[in-house]
Order: structure tokens, then sequence, then C-alpha cells
């Protein structure tokens, strides 16, 4: 099963417009461009936060532990230009809160009231130590009571990084060493698509349960070229993505996935060779509804009853390793891709079913149902125009 978070904030810092903030910006830009100068590369990179509250609920929902859940975060591409066979894009987790701010980065003045290259635009303590700046790797800030420290270079954003992969614990004067997870998500580019779909499904986990029994504070991803492809001076290029802004349907998503399906065998199983089906889906659904959507399996030509006058059906069953896909139907784009743990088919005495939440689906827009059914080595896929708008 599954579910859809949008974005709560997004902004793109600019080192070549370190005071502008672009909070209210439809794009988000990843990568270096050239100065005016012809020499000077300047960086951009990406702050991204989801909030966590809701993921926290979608998981008490469902009883399920974020430990049994796959998240991945979506980004989908408006441009890219001049980039290299290959790259990559890190997500790292950003250590410090910041402000979405409403500036844009065409405004002929620089609006200075969120987030930038140069700030934050929100205060921050530390022990001893405050500031309103992006931390700096040179003040070597420990997160209390983990060996979790923050990275960077006082601009461009700030992140935690690991030193010695140990916590000292006073109470028994050693040292536990472990390795914390979900510091740094990455994803490889080599002629592909450039669409970010990463698996930050530690990260995710670090927010909630913390690192070492100790509360990791979630201010979301800094998204930028990896650290090799940012300081190689002849690696160029940028790609830019929809921002939470964008009037589109390609609003920056995380997707959570898990496995609650079940399946029995008390239904024969169909001929793959030789079946159709049917679902009982309805026309529309709201968009905070919840649905136990059934497909009504049978074969395609049914035994003739003793009269010959009504054929005998009988509902039987997909095989077990049945999967499906939701599309959308306008653009054929995928919402909720194949996946062959957490998007199974399950299958009870009536017939098989899956559960859809259509909460984060998109209102006012249809949407298109498929199925992929892999019987030993072959795959069969049914795409019977199956579709169902949501509405608010």
């Amino acid at each position: 099963m599954f579910r859809i978070f949008y974005a709560e904030k997004d902004a793109t810092l600019y080192e070549s417009a370190e005071f502008y903030n672009t909070g209210l910006d439809e794009i988000l830009e990843i990568g270096k461009r050239l100065g005016t100068d012809g020499s000077t590369l300047y960086k951009s990179r990406a702050i991204i936060k989801f909030d966590l509250n809701e993921i926290i609920s979608a998981c008490d929902k469902y009883s399920i532990s974020v430990n049994n859940c796959k998240f991945m975060l979506q980004l989908f591409t408006t441009d890219a230009k001049k980039l290299p066979a290959d790259y990559s894009i890190d997500a790292k987790i950003l250590a410090q809160p910041w402000v979405n701010g409403t500036g844009f980065l065409s405004s002929t003045t620089a609006t200075t009231n969120g987030a930038s290259w140069a700030t934050p635009y929100h205060s921050w303590s530390y022990g001893a130590q405050s500031g309103n700046s992006w931390i700096s790797s040179s003040q070597q800030i420990n997160i209390p009571h983990t060996s979790l420290y923050i990275s960077g270079s006082g601009k461009g954003g700030s992140w935690y990084w690991q030193s010695g992969s140990s916590i000292f614990n006073s109470g028994f004067f050693n040292q536990t060493f472990f390795y914390q997870p979900g510091l740094q998500e990455a994803e490889d580019f080599s002629y592909r698509p450039t669409d970010i779909n990463m698996d930050v499904s530690d990260a995710v986990r670090l927010w909630i349960s913390g690192s070492g029994n100790h509360e990791v504070s979630n201010h979301g991803f800094l998204l930028k070229f990896s650290d090799v492809d940012e300081s190689n001076t002849t690696t160029t290029g940028y790609v830019r993505f929809f921002s939470r802004e964008t009037h589109t349907i390609y609003v920056p998503r995380l997707l959570m996935l898990f496995d609650n399906s079940e399946y029995s065998s008390s239904l024969n199983e169909i001929d793959t060779e030789s079946f159709v089906i049917h679902t009982n889906t309805k026309p529309s659904y709201k968009d905070t509804e919840i649905t136990k959507l059934r497909i009504y399996a049978r074969d395609r030509y049914p035994q003739k009853s003793p009269t010959n006058l009504f054929p005998i059906i009988t509902n039987k069953r997909l095989p077990e390793n049945t999967y499906y896909t939701i599309k959308d139907a306008a653009t054929d784009e995928t919402i909720i891709p194949y996946d062959d743990i957490y998007n199974k088919v399950s299958c009870d005495n009536v017939s098989n079913y899956i559960y859809i939440d259509m909460n984060g689906f998109m209102p006012e827009r249809y949407y298109r149902l498929e199925f992929k059914l892999i019987d030993g080595f072959t795959e069969h896929y049914i795409d019977d125009q199956i579709y169902f708008k949501v509405v608010r």
C-alpha cells in the first residue's frame, strides 16, 4: 500500500545571488552555473521539508512501524542544461531550522525574509554557541549525546555528519560505536531521465527514531551535486525541478510504501492464458477516502450449466505475484509505480482486492489502474481502462 505526502516548504539557495530568498519560486535548481565573467562557477542547492507529523499519523492509522516502510523522495524535472553524462545528486539532512520566505530569484531587489545562500533566516543555539547564519564545520558543533556534528562552510546550508561513529556514555565511561544510516542519501544519473526518485527511508527513520535513542530534529533535506561533482571544475550544468509552488501536478512529494497485503489460496487460480477481470471501482472518490477495491477474475469462456441456458460463473484468484500501478489518465505519469514488495494485490475467499488511500491524489483529476501478473518467467499486463476520478 502507499501514502503520498507533499512538501511543506522548499526553496533554492543560489551562490550567485546569496542574499536572495526564493521561497515562492515555481522551480528548484541543483547544479553549477557560469557567472557573468565566463569563468567562475556558482553552485545552486535546493532545500525541502516534509511534515513529519503527517508521516507519524499515517503510520499510527495503519498500525505500521516506520521500520517496515519505504520512503521515496520524488522531484520532477522542468528542464536541464549542460549536464555531464554521469553525475550524482546527494540528499543531506539539513541541520538547522529555516524560513521559507516569499522571495523570487527574478526580483529586481533581493527579498530577504527567508532562507538564502547567506542565511537560514532563523536563529539557532547549541550549547554555548548561537547565531543566525548557516553553521560552519569549523565551529565543531555536536548534537548532544550523539556522534553527530554539523558540517558546512557557513553558507549554502548545513547538514549532519558523523564523527568517529561513537557516543560517549558518561555513566559508564566508555564509547558505543555504531554506524548511523540516513545522513546522506544519493542517486546516480547516467544517460537517464533527470527526475529524482531517491530512497530516503533511513533519513525518515532517523527523524522519527533518533540517533542512539536521542532526537534528531527534522529540518528537511538539502539537495546538491555530490561533493565530488561540486568540487570538480570540469563538471558544470544544472537541472531544475518543479517546486511546491508549481501550478502543475508535478509537486515534490514523499511516497510512503508498506506491505499490508494478505493472500488466501481458497479460490481456484485463474488460467493466465484465458481470463477476464472486472472491478467494483466507483466513478469518483473523495480525496479523503480510503477504499477497498475488489478485482474479480473469471474464465474468459465460462463452463456451461447442465441446461446450457446459463453459464457457471465462478470467481477465481489472480496469481500471488500480482501487482498494481496507478497513473494519471491525462498525462500517463506514473503516480504509484509497480513494486514487487509493497504494491501486491491481496486475496481473500471472495476475490482479489487492494486498498487505495486517496489522500495525496490531486483532486479533480482522473486516474487509471493497471495490473501486472507474474506467472513463472512470464509477465502479463492488464490495462482494461479502469478509471476513477478523485474529487474534493
